[in-house]
């Protein structure tokens, strides 16, 4: 993301600070890297703090992190202060709270992006301050919104709008069929997709198309458990950005997207690692996730459809018992959970909410999402494929279209996808279809 034009300059006397003298008969190689690592950097003490804190670390975790005593960090970071940190020491912390070199030198710390709604639930736990991890992967997804933003102006573009709002006391059934309406997946196309992660794919890419960027975090360098966060919505106009949890499995990763698709259309971002709106949580709160589920619900299963089902009218009029395969059949059908498809036939009249809660206890105790509706393949996708499903294929389009416009340059390009340069040709190819 492009910084303000300040941040950059005190480079010149980042550069000065560490240019090397010349080396006459006397001087050493190591005597310039001491020198270098006794020079102090210009920084004001409330640019560390907030690095710090935006990283989500303690001045204990971040101490240790940085290899120096805690009671050196805390000189650093009081006002008034002459310790100051080395350069070296400053690249350190750099790397460790993931924030470019030159955005320490600003004067003060700058507007950062508006907090998230927290709607998680650890059991046990009253702390919900973020991991180092997760802040880091919060704090990507609002780079990479405005660096989208910015791309689609260096194309004298303007972003597609998803242009779907709605409040809380709207019929959920009205907002989802407004919703799949503006997606434009029919129910025959929905059918065809079978298998789980197909849905999810179709899903994404309608909702991309649509004017949202969806991220998905996996992998060994994006990993969050599912137990601190299962998804959560950057609402901010224009394109809004949806992040999934990659560890959860495709049925509820495509729950959780039209979940947080519907925080999107209430205008409301917001964090949450489970779905399930517990009698703990606050009445507001409890409201807004009933909300987003109940729209989620009639997104990915219309009223009419569901109910014209052959399993679903014969099992209704026959008020007969319904098997696992019979269950698993029809949530196959809408890409869905068996879970969440009898939540939505109990919220449709069809079964009782007694026989739903005991099926969430049966299922609970089969650990369900880990184990008997989806067996995911064993290994891993060729790696432009492991960024496409990262960063998804319309962020990676724009950015493409900016670089093959000359208006992005080969090494801007790969540093906004994350990559090395040589890896550009083979993404593209894979973003727009072609045999990698």
């Amino acid at each position: 993301m492009a910084l303000p034009a300040v941040a950059f300059a005190p480079l010149v006397q980042l550069l000065a600070q560490t240019e090397e003298p010349a080396v006459d008969g006397n001087d050493t190689i190591p005597q310039t890297k001491a020198m270098a690592a006794r020079i102090k950097a210009l920084v004001e003490p409330a640019m560390l703090v907030w690095a710090r804190k935006t990283a989500s670390l303690t001045q204990e975790e971040a101490a240790l992190a940085l290899e120096v005593p805690l009671d050196r960090l805390q000189a650093w970071e009081k006002e008034g202060n002459d310790e100051t940190p080395t350069v070296n020491q400053l690249k350190r912390m750099s790397e460790r709270y993931k924030r470019p070199l030159s955005v320490f030198y600003l004067p003060a710390p700058p507007n950062d992006f508006q907090p998230l709604r927290d709607f998680r639930r650890l059991p046990g736990t009253v702390d919900h301050r973020f991991s180092a991890q997760l802040a880091y992967e919060v704090r990507a997804a609002y780079e990479r919104r405005q660096i989208a933003i910015e791309v689609t102006q260096t194309l004298d573009q303007e972003p597609v709008l998803f242009g779907i709002t709605a409040r809380q006391t709207d019929d959920p059934e009205q907002v989802g069929r407004r919703i799949r309406e503006r997606l434009g997946v029919s129910v025959e196309q929905q059918g065809r997709w079978r298998d789980p992660n197909n849905a999810f794919r179709g899903w994404r890419e309608a909702i991309e198309q649509a004017g949202v960027l969806v991220f998905v975090l996996s992998g060994a360098h994006h990993k969050i458990e599912l137990e601190e966060m299962r998804g959560f919505a950057i609402a901010e106009q224009p394109l809004p950005s949806i992040v999934i949890n990659g560890r959860d499995r495709s049925p509820g990763r495509t729950f959780t997207l039209m979940h947080e698709l519907a925080h999107v259309v209430l205008g409301q971002s917001a964090i949450e690692n489970e779905l399930e709106p517990g009698d703990a949580i606050p009445a507001p709160e409890r409201r807004i996730e009933t909300f987003c589920n109940s729209v989620a619900a009639a997104v990915l299963m219309p009223a009419a459809a569901l109910l014209d089902h052959p399993m679903v009218v014969a099992k209704y009029r026959a008020n007969a018992a319904w098997s696992d395969e019979e269950i698993a059949a029809v949530a196959r059908r809408f890409g869905v959970s068996r879970l969440a498809l009898l939540v939505r036939l109990a919220t449709l009249g069809r079964l009782t909410q007694a026989y739903v809660q005991a099926k969430r206890r049966e299922y609970d105790r089969q650990r369900e999402e880990d184990a008997s509706d989806e067996k995911q393949a064993g290994g891993f996708a060729p790696y432009q494929y492991q960024v496409l499903g990262h960063l998804g294929r319309g962020f990676t389009r724009l950015v493409l279209q900016g670089y093959n416009n000359n208006r992005l340059t080969l090494s801007v390009t790969s540093g906004y996808l994350g990559v090395q340069a040589k890896w550009v040709p083979t993404i593209e190819r894979a973003a727009f279809g072609a045999p990698a």
